[in-house]
C-alpha cells in the first residue's frame, strides 16, 4: 500500500475541541496523531466526510493554544460496545500563522526526541 502522506505524523495526544455540528455543544477529544497538515481523533459525534469543523487544540509543553478549520477528509466507525465511536481524519483549511508556527515548533520537538 502507497503512503499518501505529505508529512510526518506524530503520536501525540492533544486536547481538541469542536462544536457537535447537531447540537453545538463543545465536544472534546485527544488527537491520535498530528501533522503539520491534519490529526486524526476518535469521537462519539457521527461527523459527514467534506464537512468544516472549527478546531481549538491545546498544544503540550508550554501550554499554546491554536484555532484551525478543519475538513473531514475519512470518518471510519470503531468496534466497540455501547453506543458508537468513530475515528475521524481532519486536513487544516486554515491555520493563522502564529499558530502554525506554534504547531511547526511543536512538531519539530517531537522529531527531536524520535531521534
Amino acid at each position: 500500500m502507497q503512503e499518501r502522506r505529505r508529512s510526518i505524523r506524530f503520536d501525540a495526544p492533544m486536547l481538541v475541541e469542536f462544536p457537535n455540528p447537531e447540537t453545538m455543544k463543545t465536544e472534546r477529544s485527544y488527537t491520535s496523531d498530528v501533522s503539520e497538515r491534519g490529526m486524526r481523533f476518535p469521537t462519539a459525534v457521527r461527523l459527514q466526510i467534506s464537512q468544516k469543523i472549527p478546531l481549538a487544540i491545546q498544544l503540550p509543553f508550554g501550554g499554546a493554544s491554536m484555532h484551525a478549520t478543519g475538513e473531514i477528509m475519512w470518518v471510519r466507525e470503531i468496534a466497540r460496545q455501547g453506543e458508537p465511536q468513530y475515528e475521524v481524519g481532519v486536513q487544516f483549511e486554515w491555520v493563522e500563522d502564529p499558530d502554525r508556527q506554534h504547531l511547526t515548533r511543536f512538531l519539530l520537538e517531537m522529531g527531536r526526541r524520535r531521534v
